[in-house]
């Protein structure tokens, strides 16, 4: 692999659980946020959990990408009326397209008693957990519109839309399973002709499953996905992955790790040993990638688009 620099925050973890009383929907963990630029400002919408294990949706605004204000408030609750919801809403990727922000999240949930549903989205077989893909928008990160639900009898977790269309189609990365997959969509809300990404045999970090990180960029060479991959220990880190433009299911190259757990916000947590990365802002040639460390904190690691296309040649 050609030379690639992946250098972290000085000022990591940027953003850590508040604990007074009026924040207590992140006093369990604030990580795996979205990213996105609005307005010459980086817009951070992090998954938030509260003592019950519930998930909400924060937002942290900042000017410079490292320092950052947050609202006292979530700004997307769970839905109490969407039966899909009642766990919280889970890991959101931000998607610019014209003049709207589109926000893909896990909606987590419980099985009714009785309902026999395998455990395809490689969590916890311990607790009857059942996860689906929802769909919301925004134009200024004040008010939110929800989609729903739009893989209704998938069970799937890492999806992202890519920022723009093939052959007049959206394009939608996900995960089915330990499959990587990808759908498309002329409205956003009904996908099909699902392809399953062909990955070459895994290396021993990547030996557990694969899994959509942030939203991939669009780039001369191709689709440029920043992804996550777990090791037999269920250790998390993160790669880098080249998508042909036009044939998105098509994995031209990969490599990594780029990034794995070593700092103490990292290996100790809520869940050692995690790096996961949800969104990631490019700036000219510099990519802020923003990522969740330990399911506890958020962190920020710096590196170079153009090393980084050099080093999947």
């Amino acid at each position: 692999m050609a030379l690639l620099t992946v250098t972290r925050s000085q000022a990591n973890p940027l953003l850590a659980p508040r604990t007074e009383a009026v924040h207590w929907w992140e006093q369990h963990g604030v990580f795996n946020a979205a990213a996105a630029e609005c307005q010459g400002k980086i817009v951070l919408l992090y998954r938030a959990v509260d003592p019950l294990m519930i998930s909400r949706l924060g937002l942290a605004i900042s000017e410079d990408g490292e320092h950052f204000q947050r609202l006292d408030l979530p700004v997307v609750d769970a839905d109490p009326n969407e039966p899909f919801e009642r766990l919280g809403v889970e890991d959101p990727r931000l998607t610019p397209i014209g003049d709207t922000y589109y926000v893909v999240y896990t909606a987590a949930s419980l099985h009714r008693l009785g309902e026999q549903v395998p455990d395809l989205a490689g969590i916890s077989a311990d607790i009857p957990w059942r996860v689906r893909v929802a769909l919301m928008s925004t134009r200024d990160f004040k008010s939110f519109t929800r989609h729903g639900i739009i893989l209704p009898d998938i069970t799937a977790k890492n999806a992202m839309l890519a920022p723009g269309k093939v052959r007049g189609r959206y394009v939608l990365y996900y995960r089915h399973g330990i499959r990587p997959m990808v759908g498309y969509s002329d409205d956003l809300l009904h996908w099909t002709d699902q392809e399953e990404i062909r990955w070459p045999p895994v290396e021993p970090w990547e030996a557990l499953k694969i899994g959509g990180g942030a939203p991939p960029l669009e780039t001369e060479k191709g689709w440029l996905m920043v992804y996550h991959a777990v090791d037999a220990n269920r250790v998390y880190r993160l790669g880098l992955a080249l998508f042909d433009r036009e044939h998105p299911a098509r994995l031209i190259r990969r490599v990594g790790p780029i990034l794995e757990p070593e700092e103490p916000y990292e290996t100790k947590g809520y869940i050692p040993n995690v790096v996961f990365t949800c969104g990631l802002v490019q700036r000219d040639d510099e990519i802020l990638l923003y990522y969740g460390g330990a399911d506890y904190v958020i962190g920020l690691a710096r590196l170079s688009l153009s090393e980084a296309l050099r080093a999947l040649e």
